[in-house]
């Protein structure tokens, strides 16, 4: 008996990865046959697909029924729904003369998706007969050999009357597995480049905002300079600035992000081609490239600016910032300068208070002494004596007075600043 992996074992999200490289099953097919793709974008997100599907003949469903290959309508459907994105996918073979236009089982499950079409492409699949094509392709055909010379693919990629982008495929030696891969990758170059290129009004946009976000920081630099002291206002437009460019810069660099996967998707996806040259004709990467590399380069510089202006006010912000600082440090410095002089003001006249403040204590001491010496002469005492008396006693009773003053003023000295050095 076989031992197996106990359950307790494994990671509860091992089988989900594992599955992700079976989750994009690819279209296999033999012969003569017309692909017909389009990819739908909704309003939020990919575009639900009918319960229906789920019940197609032979269908094979992955990622809990999201992506799906099924039999419909005389041929093979896939159904496939990415981050932004619904691909449908027909596979039906040429049994004879078709009309330019999809059957009518596809056009009518397109019309029932609640969406826009971004991309749609007809690849039409054509086995060479002993080496002869059944098909001329017209003069302004681009085309390349791919997957090693074994097959050889044309196209125009200007959407034709039918509403799609037309696709001609010469299969040399490609055998199912590979015909349904090649396939895959032509329809995958124009579906993803396609929603890089949903970047340009955005880009549009991102230019416009630019020069307007340029201009606004511009007056503000120029207010800086020009202004002595920074004011409420200034502080307010940089703070409703930056504010501006950052809920901006949030939409638009989601775009840009999209864009720059979506294109790496179709560089790579023309590397898997792996073409080679056809006589008198422009390749299809280098067409692509040639039409396509330039819109992705000015989304990068749009991007590239947007991330320049936000640091420009950046730097705005923090040299307003360190300016207010400093206008704040010059105020405290300002106070406690003033406090300073109060405060040396407010001992001048502590200490003149005092001092007058020892003389009429001083003053009234003695009186009151000389009273008590009169009084006691009326019982016999030398009136000389008590006058004596009254003449030594002002200069102890001014001493008296001083130190208990000065020993007052001492201890509240010190209370203060024992609950100072507390606090």
């Amino acid at each position: 008996m076989s031992a197996m992996i106990s359950p307790l074992l494994e990671h509860p999200l091992r089988e989900e990865l594992h599955n992700e490289l079976h989750a994009r099953p690819s279209l296999y097919f033999e012969g003569d046959v017309d692909v017909w793709h389009v990819a739908v974008i909704g309003e939020d997100g990919p575009p639900a697909v009918s319960d229906d599907l789920m019940r197609l003949e032979e269908v094979l469903t992955t990622q809990q029924g999201k992506h799906g290959i099924g039999r419909f309508g005389g041929g093979r459907l896939k159904w496939e729904p990415h981050t932004e994105f619904l691909t449908l996918t027909f596979v039906v073979p040429i049994v004879k003369a078709q009309d330019d236009g999809p059957p009518a089982p596809f056009q009518e499950l397109c019309d029932a998706v609640k969406g826009k079409i971004i991309a749609a492409v007809r690849v039409t699949v054509r086995e060479e007969k002993g080496g002869v094509r059944l098909e001329r392709p017209q003069a302004d055909f681009v085309a390349s050999q791919v997957g090693g010379g074994d097959a050889e693919a044309l196209s125009t990629f200007r959407i034709g009357g039918n509403g799609f982008v037309e696709i001609l495929l010469f299969n040399k030696n490609l055998n199912a597995y590979r015909a349904g891969r090649m396939v895959r990758r032509l329809l995958e170059i124009e579906t993803y480049r396609m929603m890089a290129l949903l970047a340009t009004p955005v880009a549009r946009e991102t230019v416009t905002k630019l020069a307007e976000f340029d201009q606004r920081l511009d007056r503000l630099i120029r207010h800086m300079q020009s202004a002595e002291k920074v004011e409420k206002a200034l502080l307010s437009e940089v703070t409703k600035l930056s504010s501006d460019l950052l809920n901006f810069s949030a939409t638009a660099r989601h775009r840009f992000g999209a864009t720059r996967a979506y294109a790496e998707i179709v560089a790579s996806r023309l590397k898997e081609l792996r073409e080679e040259r056809v006589e008198q004709r422009q390749r299809l990467g280098t067409f692509i490239d040639r039409r396509f590399q330039p819109a992705i380069r000015s989304f990068q510089a749009a991007e590239r600016r947007l991330d320049e202006l936000a640091e420009r006010v950046s730097l705005a912000g923090d040299l307003l910032r360190t300016t207010v600082q400093v206008q704040l440090e010059d105020q405290n410095a300002s106070l406690l300068e003033s406090l300073d002089e109060r405060t040396r003001i407010q001992t001048h006249i502590q200490q003149a208070v005092e001092g007058f403040s020892v003389i009429a204590i001083t003053y009234y001491s003695v009186a009151l002494f000389k009273m008590v010496s009169e009084s006691v002469a009326e019982f016999g005492l030398d009136p000389h004596v008590a006058k004596l008396s009254v003449l030594a006693a002002i200069p102890l009773v001014f001493f008296a007075v001083w130190k208990t003053v000065h020993h007052v003023r001492k201890s509240i000295s010190g209370a203060s600043d024992g609950s100072k050095r507390k606090h």
